[in-house]
């Protein structure tokens, strides 16, 4: 397809891509998309329709939660037994919960938070009467508190602590990376545990907390369509605004064993557009269409070439 003719796609006809390719379904994968949403090079306000539509068209807490609820060690022995998840065995135990690359995992806690696990992420439970407490070990979460203000709800990752009330929050802990806190709503309180002398950093709706290794932790304004671009990987989506190559195949690399290659003459290139996150070869073929390249596919590797 010609530069010019993606150009010239309306919102309407991108968000009815979107509503044709997603039916709710039992089966997880069956409900993501083999092929990218729609193309790349799309203007803003229209990849903003784009995901405005998505959640709309996907509901992942029909897709996710029936099942893929991993309890482990003597937590999953201890509720397999009572044959109910109480608040009680919570507070006995530390619960723990994972998702494969590629995978997403929506959890219903005792006292009605739900946390959405991303790719490749990591997360353990421990609910006390005084306390929430929520470890994330690697990856991204997003986190709905149920509000209770005699009972913070406390997710720490790595140095970094993240106090909650009653909000909806991400945080995401990857390799090289600063930890990042978006909040979507409400109040967070971001703390530096190995600094216990500096004083906690507040983030409100729709801003977001870096937290870096050698310096103070900073928070910017995010803009609410950039918000839910940041969400949408909730529903098997990844959005990208004039995003280099480089960057898109780094992204894609949490989601897929297939890598993307693209040669270095081009990774500086970008694009826009919204895509499954579990298609990368889909993702290669209509950036490499719209930027004038093509593809070379091999097992478990796509390359973006000349």
């Amino acid at each position: 397809m010609r530069l010019d003719r993606l150009r010239a796609v309306g919102a309407d006809a991108l968000r009815a891509s979107i509503a044709e390719m997603a039916v709710p379904t039992d089966d997880a994968s069956a409900a993501l998309p083999k092929t990218p949403v729609l193309s790349a090079d799309v203007s803003s306000s229209a990849l903003n329709a784009m995901v405005a539509e998505t959640p709309a068209a996907v509901t992942t807490s029909q897709v996710w939660t029936r099942r893929r609820i991993v309890l482990t060690g003597s937590a999953a022995a201890s509720f397999a037994v009572a044959g109910v998840v109480g608040t009680d065995l919570w507070e006995r135990a530390r619960t723990e919960f994972t998702t494969t690359v590629g995978e997403t995992r929506v959890v219903n806690l005792p006292d009605g938070s739900v946390v959405t696990l991303n790719t490749a992420s990591k997360m353990t439970v421990r609910y006390t009467e005084a306390m929430r407490s929520i470890r994330l070990v690697c990856g991204e979460a997003l986190f709905r508190v149920a509000k209770n203000r005699k009972r913070p709800f406390v997710v720490t990752a790595f140095d970094t602590e993240v106090r909650a009330v009653g909000t909806s929050f991400t945080v995401r802990l990857l390799p090289k990376r600063p930890i990042q806190v978006l909040v979507q709503e409400g109040v967070v309180e971001v703390i530096r545990r190995d600094r216990p002398s500096a004083h906690p950093v507040r983030a409100v709706a729709e801003t977001q907390a870096l937290v870096m290794r050698d310096a103070p932790i900073t928070v910017h304004p995010v803009s609410h369509p950039q918000v839910a671009r940041q969400l949408v990987w909730q529903f098997g989506r990844i959005a990208f605004e004039n995003e280099t190559l480089a960057d898109a195949a780094t992204e894609f690399a949490r989601y897929s064993d297939t890598r993307i290659i693209v040669d270095p003459a081009f990774e500086r290139r970008t694009i826009t557009g919204l895509f499954a996150s579990n298609d990368p070869v889909g993702f290669a073929k209509v950036a490499a269409s719209v930027l004038g390249l093509r593809i070379e596919v091999e097992p478990k590797e796509v390359r973006i070439v000349r």
